[in-house]
Parts: C-alpha cells; structure tokens; sequence
C-alpha cells in the first residue's frame, strides 16, 4: 500500500530533457513535475513518441541532458522492458542470467547467489527445471518472469516497467499483472509503469499521468481518470483502449 506521507521514492519537479547535440539537440521531456510514493504504482500512459520512455530513462539515469528537479531515493531502481527475449542474453541459460546481477552487485559467495536466485525464481512462479533452459526455450510469458526476477533479485525497491506486457497475449497479461500485483505487497514495491493502454494500467496501478509531446496534460487517481478524463487526448486514449477491448 502506498504510504503518501513519507518521503517520495520518485520526485520531479519542472523537468525538462534534451536528445542529441548542436543544431541537431531536440527537446523532449517540457516541465515534467510528479511524485512517486513508497509502495505506489503510478502509470504513465501516452501514445508512441509521448516521452514516457524518456522519462522513465530520467529517472534511471540513462538521460543525463536535463533541467529541473530529479531526485530518486531507492538503491539500483530496475527496469523491465516490454521485449523479454531482446533483454535477456538468448546464449545463457536462466541460472546463468539470473545470478549475473548478483555477481556483478559483488556477491561472491555462490551458495547466497544460488540461494537468492530459488528464492525469486519461485516468487514470479517458475520451477527449478527452468534454470537450465535458454530464453528460446521458455514462452512469451515465462520470459517476462524471468526478466521479472532478474529486476528484483538485488533487493530494488524501485521497478520501472516499460510496456511490460504490451507483447503478450490477454491470458499471459493478466497473469503477468496479478503477478506484479502480488509482488508489489509482497515485497514493498514501487513501480514507474509505462504503457499505451489505459485499460492496461487501470488494472494494477492507482495513479495515472497521461503525456503527449513531453508534457503531462492530466494527472489523478485512475477511477476518476477512467469515469471523468478532462482532456481530449485522455479521452483519446481511453476510446482506443474501450475499441481494442
């Protein structure tokens, strides 16, 4: 459950980011300002070129040409992209990529790495016999746990998801949801969660910030977003997620 009174995991104020250098620099994040609270999943939802990938690199530290204010209080916050089989290395096997962000957190002691990995491989719901699979081996949805794992194994408290189920059919999301869901009150989670589909982030976040052109144009609590959207380009997205449903 979100605690709103502490200290944010996640505060933007007035944020602005650029791409490239010279003529050819391009603004595209314009005065960017929310807060994520401890134990809060926030969505961020905009159509293609909206800027919410770039903002979740903001928060990562992956963008670094920015203004304004970013402050991001979690230890090694993670991200799990949409495209499970493009993030994990498809020549090792799921032991091999599941204990590799232990090794290079610096834990040498290959029993506490084995121990660790039984531990989150049994939290996202696979069995010991996947860890001597290879990515090309698992399903679509097996994948994303195993992406899911590799997330959290270090101890993040912060998990950014980019489109995280946006490549799945509508049973494998709902199972990846469910298990974001229960994972975020299990572990004490907060999750960034980027996506197109508003019907997507209605079922596991309870805040909602919709984007377009690098601005937030709407902000609020996702029934009132969902019931009573203000701006058209909310209204917008909500239709195609009603069509597509």
């Amino acid at each position: 459950m979100a605690d709103s009174m502490a200290e944010p995991i996640v505060h933007i104020r007035d944020l602005n980011s650029w791409y490239g250098r010279g003529k050819d620099r391009k603004q595209v994040l314009r005065g960017v300002s929310l807060d994520l609270a401890p134990g809060e999943a926030l969505g961020i939802v905009g159509e293609s070129g909206s800027g919410k990938s770039t903002l979740a690199k903001c928060v990562l530290g992956m963008v670094t040409d920015i203004t304004g204010e970013l402050a991001v209080n979690s230890p090694r916050p993670q991200m799990v992209f949409q495209d499970p089989y493009g993030s994990l290395n498809p020549a090792k096997k799921v032991g091999w990529i599941l204990e590799e962000p232990l090794r290079a957190a610096g834990v040498k002691d290959r029993e506490e790495r084995r121990r660790r990995v039984a531990k989150f491989l049994s939290l996202v719901g696979l069995e010991e016999g996947h860890l001597g699979r290879r990515p090309a081996q698992l399903s679509g949805g097996q994948r994303q746990r195993v992406a899911i794992a590799a997330a959290l194994i270090q101890g993040s408290r912060l998990i950014v998801l980019d489109e995280p189920v946006s490549a799945l059919d509508v049973t494998l999301q709902a199972q990846i949801l469910r298990l974001l869901a229960d994972l975020k009150e299990e572990l004490g989670l907060s999750y960034l969660f980027i996506s197109h589909d508003l019907a997507v982030v209605y079922q596991l976040c309870g805040r909602v910030a919709v984007m377009t052109g690098g601005e937030i144009v709407e902000e609020g609590d996702v029934d009132e977003i969902y019931d009573h959207p203000k701006h058209p380009y909310t209204k917008k997205l909500l239709e195609a997620s009603l069509t597509l449903d």
